[in-house]
C-alpha cells in the first residue's frame, strides 16, 4: 500500500482525506462533551446528533451531481472548508442557542455527504484499476485508525484545555483537509457533466446507472440489512447486555476495540488478496456480520462477544475495500460520484430506521428474539446475493466489450 505513497497527486489526495478522517474522529466525541456542558441534557444531545445524520442525508443526494458536474479536488476544497467554518463557529461562540448548533452542525453533516461521494471516484481519477483496491485498503487502513484515535484525542483535549479547542482542533484538520485538496494538480480534475445540465435529469441517469448493475443492487440490499439489523443492533444492544449480563461496562470497550482492530487487519488482508471471484468471500463475510447480533443474544462468556465483534470488523472490510473498487472499475467516471452518492445515501440513511426500531422490537417481542432475528436476516440477506448473476465476480455479466469512459472525456 505504501508505495502508493510515491504518487504525487494521490499522495495529496490521502493526505487530505487522512486529516478529514482525523476531524471526523475527534468531532462527534468534541461535539457530545460541549453539548452536554452547554445544554445538560440527553435531549439537545440526541437533537444535534440527528441534525448531523440529516445534514449528512441531505448532502449525499445532491453531492453526487455536484461531484459529477465540476472539479472533484475543488468539490473536496469547498466541502472541508464547510465542515471546518460550521465547527470552528461552535467552537469558538460560547452562548450559542441549541437550534443554531443545530444548523451547524447539519451543515458539516451535509459537507460531509458531498466530500464521501466526491473522494472515491477522485481516486479512480488518479490511478490505474489494478491499483484501486491498494489505494481502497490505504484509505481505509487511515480511516479505522483515525476512527479509533480520534474519540481518545477529543477526550484529551478536552481534559487538558476544555471544550472550545477539542472542536476547534477538528475545525483546523478539516481546513487543512481543504489546503492539501486544493493542491491537487487541476489537470486531473474531471469536469463530466454540463453545468447547465437538469440535475433531475443527473440524477435519474445516475438511478438507470444503478439499475443496470444487478450486483450492485444486490449487495446494496444486503449492506442496507447489515446497517439497519447487525450495526444497529450491536450499538444498541451491547452496553445492556454488557451491563445486565456480565455487570460491568468493559465489554463495550474490548468489543468495539476488538471491532477496530478486526476492520484494520481486514484492511492490511485486502490490500494484497486478489480473489479471482471477490465476491464470495466478500459478502460471506459480510454476512459473517450476523454472528455479533446472535452472540449478544446467547454468549455467556464475554469473549465470545469480543470475538464476533472482532469477526465482524474484518468482514465488513473484507467486502468494504472490493465493493469501492468494483464501483470505480465498473461505473463510467461521469457517472461514479452520483453511484456513490446513492450507496452512501441508501445505505447509512438505514442507521436511523435501525436505531429507532430495534429498542421498540425489543420492548415488544425480548431481546434475544429480536437479536436472533437480527443476525439471520442478515447472514441470509448477503448470502442470497450470491444467487445474483454477476454478484460473485462484482461484475456485470458479459460486459467485456463494455469500457469505462476514459479520463478527461466530457460529456
Amino acid at each position: 500500500m505504501l508505495t502508493l505513497l510515491r504518487e504525487r497527486s494521490f499522495r495529496r489526495l490521502w493526505l487530505s482525506y487522512s486529516a478529514s478522517a482525523a476531524a471526523t474522529g475527534m468531532m462527534p466525541t468534541a461535539l457530545t462533551l460541549t453539548v452536554l456542558d452547554r445544554h445538560q441534557g440527553l435531549t439537545a444531545l440526541g437533537l444535534v446528533l440527528g441534525a448531523r445524520t440529516l445534514g449528512f442525508v441531505v448532502g449525499s443526494l445532491p453531492g453526487g451531481i455536484i461531484a459529477d458536474r465540476y472539479p472533484r479536488a475543488v468539490i473536496l476544497a469547498i466541502s472541508s472548508t464547510v465542515r471546518g467554518g460550521a465547527t470552528a463557529v461552535i467552537g469558538l461562540v460560547a452562548g450559542l442557542p441549541l437550534l443554531v448548533i443545530s444548523a451547524a452542525i447539519c451543515c458539516a453533516g451535509a459537507g460531509e455527504g458531498v466530500f464521501r461521494s466526491a473522494y472515491q471516484p477522485l481516486v479512480a481519477e488518479f490511478l490505474a484499476k489494478d491499483r484501486l483496491q491498494e489505494a481502497n485498503a490505504l484509505t481505509t487502513l487511515s480511516l479505522r485508525i483515525c476512527l479509533v484515535g480520534g474519540p481518545t484525542a477529543a477526550v484529551a483535549l478536552y481534559a487538558t484545555a476544555g471544550q472550545s479547542l477539542s472542536l476547534t482542533a477538528s475545525a483546523a484538520l478539516w481546513m487543512v483537509s481543504a489546503l492539501l485538496a486544493a493542491t491537487i494538480p487541476k489537470h486531473h480534475a474531471v469536469p463530466t457533466a454540463k453545468a447547465d445540465a437538469n440535475a433531475l435529469t443527473e440524477f435519474r441517469q445516475g438511478l438507470a446507472e444503478a439499475r443496470r448493475h444487478r450486483w450492485f443492487l444486490a449487495g446494496l440490499t444486503a449492506l442496507a440489512c447489515w446497517l439497519a439489523l447487525g450495526e444497529a443492533a450491536k450499538y444498541v444492544m451491547l452496553p445492556v447486555v454488557s451491563r445486565q449480563r456480565f455487570d460491568s461496562t468493559a465489554l463495550i470497550g474490548l468489543a468495539l476495540g476488538a471491532y477496530a482492530v478486526g476492520a484494520i487487519a481486514g484492511a492490511v488482508l485486502m490490500s494484497r488478496w486478489r480473489p479471482r471471484r471477490v465476491g464470495i468471500p466478500a459478502m460471506i463475510m459480510l454476512g459473517g456480520y450476523g454472528l455479533v447480533p446472535i452472540s449478544l443474544a446467547y454468549a455467556s462468556h464475554s469473549w465470545i462477544i469480543v470475538a464476533a465483534c472482532a469477526i465482524g470488523g474484518l468482514g465488513i472490510e473484507v467486502f468494504n475495500i472490493p465493493w469501492f473498487t468494483a464501483i470505480q472499475r465498473e461505473v463510467p467516471a461521469r457517472l461514479q460520484a452520483r453511484i456513490s452518492s446513492l450507496d452512501f445515501l441508501v445505505s447509512y440513511g438505514m442507521s436511523p430506521v435501525g436505531f429507532a426500531l430495534i429498542p421498540v422490537m425489543v420492548h415488544a417481542l425480548g431481546a434475544q428474539t429480536v437479536l436472533t432475528g437480527a443476525g439471520l436476516l442478515v447472514i441470509c440477506s448477503a448470502l442470497l446475493t450470491l444467487l445474483v448473476p454477476g454478484m460473485t465476480e462484482f461484475s456485470d455479466p458479459c460486459n467485456g466489450e463494455r469500457q469505462q469512459e476514459p479520463v478527461g472525456v466530457t460529456g
